[in-house]
């Protein structure tokens, strides 16, 4: 970066430092006091020559105001800041400047020129004599007179390119001696609002891999040029992404979008909750009674409901977007006897029956017994599926034990026997056979002595051969062959 002599260059420039200074020698009392002397004798001589340059300045200053009938001030102005006005304007209004500006708009109707010393020497005590209410009025009318006949100061063209080349040459400099002094990456990109002003996209980079960098952070989507001239027709647009969109049903869809977000976040900042919420269907409750506060200027209708819900006119739409984003619509905290007096209406409302209060809409078969499907294969699950016939949740039901069987040695050649008969009823020929192993299942029919194991008193109810017992005292189960194939 060349070096500038100007004031951004200099407040830009990096500050250097030295990082291991050498200390000088302490000086005595007597050295001190020479030093002290030479400095207020130097300061008096600069004094004398300032004082002296002064007196030239003016006396010029006022040679040249009699020359070109002009006031010294504005050669001044030119000595000492180029011509510019320094001294901003003021902004908020009193009655006696309006007093002023009306008595000389009314002497230069008549003709006169009257100087600012004229007007308050010729028409003081008339405006002493005005009561506080006409003091008002001319405040009042002076603010209408200036905001009609505002005008907007526009540059030529050249002084607009003059203006914006100097504007970005300066946040050059400090993004510069900002990243020098702090250490800082970033860039910037200036365009224009408006096709009446000529000028491409001005992009800025710290550095010129940040450039590079933006291509892979973005998946070679980044093209320097082409997000220039996208930001320029945002820009033209007037920086509002609703006239982006194409169809009005996107454009609805947006500014809703963008008038809840707007209340939610108003919504916050009143109620002092980071993260509240705003519950359109019961809004009394929900936001209302809940956070303290009232909402104020809603344009859409008589009472507030969710945009989702509003009509979709853009212009009733962007009348209340315009409203919430003006403050014009906005949550409002409710005073102590405010809270108290719209709680009892509430209250009252919901006794009377006009107002309802929150409650969770129940099923469309409450109170009805529900039953599960009952499944063959499994037959230890309950009907009512963990419900009784009033619809009341019950207690998951408790697993049977496994049992275990001792087959005594009596049985095994049955079982042996019946095994190979089994087999053989898979085959298409064995029919004869099927009459003849009907002995066999009878007497595999027989009471077979097994010990169950049971664990509760419940399994032994709900056995149904609990109470069979053979000669020996145990618990006997029956054991049936298979049925004959068809």
């Amino acid at each position: 970066m060349p070096a500038v002599y100007s004031t951004i260059a200099a407040a830009s420039s990096a500050r250097r430092r030295v990082e291991n200074p050498k200390k000088a020698a302490p000086l005595t009392t007597e050295q001190q006091k020479e030093k002290r002397d030479e400095r207020q004798l130097k300061q008096a001589r600069i004094d004398a020559y300032v004082e002296k340059w002064m007196e030239d300045t003016n006396n010029l200053a006022n040679t040249m105001a009699a020359e070109f009938d002009l006031k010294p001030r504005y050669f001044l102005d030119i000595f000492f800041q180029g011509g510019a006005h320094m001294i901003t304007h003021q902004n908020a209004l009193n009655p006696y400047n309006a007093f002023k500006n009306f008595k000389a708009a009314d002497a230069r109707e008549a003709g006169e020129s009257k100087s600012v010393t004229q007007l308050h020497t010729d028409h003081f005590e008339e405006y002493e004599a005005l009561t506080p209410e006409e003091k008002t009025e001319l405040v009042q009318e002076f603010e209408k007179t200036r905001t009609k006949n505002f005008q907007l100061r526009r540059d030529t063209p050249c002084a607009r390119v003059q203006d914006v080349a100097n504007v970005v040459r300066n946040m050059k400099m400090l993004m510069f001696g900002l990243g020098q002094r702090v250490g800082i990456e970033g860039f910037f990109c200036v365009v224009k609002n408006n096709v009446d002003f000529k000028m491409e996209p001005e992009w800025y980079f710290t550095s010129k891999e940040l450039e590079t960098y933006m291509e892979i952070a973005t998946r070679k989507r980044w093209v320097t040029g082409e997000v220039g001239m996208r930001l320029e027709a945002f820009a033209i647009a007037g920086c509002d992404p609703v006239n982006m969109l194409r169809t009005s049903a996107q454009k609805v869809n947006h500014m809703k979008g963008e008038i809840r977000a707007e209340l939610a976040k108003n919504l916050s900042e009143v109620s002092g909750v980071p993260d509240a919420r705003i519950g359109w269907t019961w809004f009394e409750e929900d936001v209302v009674q809940r956070y303290g506060v009232k909402l104020v200027g809603w344009t859409a209708g008589k009472d507030p409901v969710d945009p989702s819900n509003l009509s979709t006119s853009q212009s009733v739409i962007r009348t209340l977007l315009t409203a919430i984003q003006n403050g014009e619509c906005c949550f409002k905290k409710l005073g102590p006897t405010e809270a108290a007096e719209r709680r009892k209406k509430w209250e009252e409302g919901i006794a009377a029956g006009w107002v309802t209060a929150k409650h969770r809409a129940s099923r469309c078969d409450a109170g009805q017994p529900r039953k599960r499907v009952r499944d063959d294969s499994d037959n230890d699950s309950d009907d009512n599926d963990g419900e009784a016939d009033d619809g009341t949740a019950c207690p998951p039901p408790t697993k049977r034990a496994r049992t275990t069987q001792t087959i005594s040695a009596s049985t095994k050649p049955c079982a042996k026997k019946a095994a190979p008969k089994k087999k053989a009823a898979t085959t298409k020929k064995a029919t004869p056979a099927k009459k003849k192993a009907t002995p066999a299942k009878k007497a595999c029919t027989r009471k077979v002595a097994s010990r169950a194991i049971i664990t509760s008193d419940d399994e032994r109810d709900d056995d149904p051969h609990a109470n069979e017992s053979d000669a020996a005292g145990s618990s006997a189960l029956v054991v049936d062959a298979p049925p004959p194939p068809a």
